[in-house]
């Protein structure tokens, strides 16, 4: 074990500790109000957070912002002790809640439609959240963003966080198609480039993450080739929108879209992944099957970060957990407020057990 990582792998391990028994995240299924929720979480860490929020929030909402601030508070206590290599991947993987964030303001001034704070999910130097994305800019930057009139304005002043480089490289070619995807692209890019970049080989063990992250952007990958056939696109249309830092080339995901019709792409790619789809293949939406894909990669990988004790990977392996926690429920309030049934919820639902 490396002692510049054994604290703070320790103070992770220590910190699962603070999650949910799934029995009580499963309980909330089976009541049908925001109250009851809010009994079942009484005794636990979330009582905390609904306490410092029911004066600005309420009903699902509340349990919903209180989520996602437990979330945020206890990846910020994580991210605290790592040396600089560990705190920079930290940084480059909680950006993609930025990045979230930064596309909803450049869609909204694409479609010239107003966008507020409660639109994106911001954390203050309270951890404060407001809305349902993810951020770890100021709330002025934020500010300063959506007032900005045109996509130019918003791309200069993210060229002073780092963010707008991307972009400008892509500036020109979105200006002639007037297509806002290449925008969304180049952040992408962005993202996935500065956290390959930040997974260095600084101990030689850092490789179960770094496929972890590559993996992540296979899914991305295979659902821009779904989404491709669906709308009977060529694939040559598409190459410009496939991330090239996966573990998939290029020429597997080819033969992946090459594939007969698009319930055979669908079943070979859940396949590859050993994702779990049940019999009726051609029922599954495209979002059905990100959710899969994206539950099989967890299966996959979860356990292995899991015993590297005192590395990179077992902080990153809490880290997710807690992300995967506040998805968990986020994914009961919102089912439960929008009246799904308790089975299709759960099926929804992911258990590293």
């Amino acid at each position: 074990m490396d002692a510049s990582y054994a604290g703070s792998a320790a103070k992770a391990l220590v910190m699962r500790t603070d999650l949910l028994p799934r029995k009580i995240i499963e309980s909330l299924l089976e009541v049908s109000s925001p109250e009851d929720m809010l009994g079942l979480l009484d005794g636990t860490q979330y009582i905390e957070e609904v306490r410092v929020l029911k004066p600005f929030f309420s009903g699902y909402e509340l349990l919903e912002v209180s989520a996602t601030r437990r979330m945020v508070t206890l990846i910020g206590e994580i991210s605290k002790a790592p040396p600089a290599n560990g705190k920079d991947a930290i940084a480059a993987y909680t950006s993609k809640w930025d990045m979230d964030s930064i596309k909803s303001i450049i869609t909204s001034k694409f479609l010239n439609k107003p966008l507020n704070e409660e639109n994106l999910f911001i954390v203050d130097s309270n951890r404060f959240p407001v809305g349902i994305r993810g951020s770890v800019l100021s709330r002025e930057d934020y500010k300063l963003m959506m007032n900005e009139t045109s996509m130019d304005g918003i791309i200069k002043y993210l060229l002073k966080l780092g963010y707008g480089t991307y972009m400008m490289k892509y500036i020109e070619e979105y200006r002639k198609e007037n297509d806002i995807s290449i925008l969304i692209y180049s952040l992408d890019i962005a993202y996935y480039e500065n956290l390959i970049r930040s997974l260095k080989f600084f101990r030689g063990d850092e490789e179960p993450l770094r496929f972890y992250i590559r993996e992540q952007i296979d899914i991305r990958n295979m659902m821009t080739i779904i989404k491709a056939r669906e709308l009977s696109l060529d694939f040559s249309s598409i190459t410009d929108g496939i991330i090239p830092l996966g573990n998939l080339t290029l020429e597997k995901l080819r033969q992946m879209y090459d594939d007969s019709d698009l319930q055979t792409v669908k079943k070979n790619i859940m396949d590859y992944m050993h994702a779990e789809y049940g019999e009726d293949i051609s029922s599954l939406t495209a979002g059905d099957v990100e959710i899969r894909l994206k539950r099989a990669s967890l299966k996959g990988n979860l356990n292995r970060l899991s015993t590297q004790a005192g590395s990179l990977g077992s902080i990153f392996y809490t880290i997710i957990m807690v992300e995967n926690e506040r998805n968990n429920l986020r994914t009961i309030f919102a089912g439960k407020a929008y009246g799904m049934d308790r089975e299709k919820i759960r099926e929804l639902l992911f258990f590293n057990e």
